[in-house]
């Protein structure tokens, strides 16, 4: 009779990094991080592990950030290239 185990190479569960943090289209040190410093484009899900909603409130307040100018859009700010990484960036 085999034992009941749980798997030993199951991951564990990815949480949401931003669920209870305020999201706002100002803080542009934050925003960045969810941009690719070459082209400017917002990562999806898959790379930044958030859940739907965060996901939806970050590309909102980016595109905001955009348009009043709080952010560059083609590029990332040169001063945030140095920030560590909060996504799962290979490069």
């Amino acid at each position: 009779q085999p034992i009941q185990m749980e798997n030993p190479y199951k991951e564990p569960p990815k949480k949401c990094i931003l669920c209870g943090v305020n999201v706002d289209y100002k803080n542009v040190q934050l925003l960045s991080q969810f941009v690719s410093p070459c082209t400017g484009r917002i990562y999806g899900r898959h790379i930044t592990g958030l859940c739907n909603k965060k996901q939806k409130e970050i590309t909102k307040a980016i595109k905001r950030a955009h348009v009043f100018g709080f952010m560059p859009v083609m590029f990332k700010n040169p001063s945030f290239l140095t920030d560590p990484k909060i996504c799962n960036v290979k490069y």
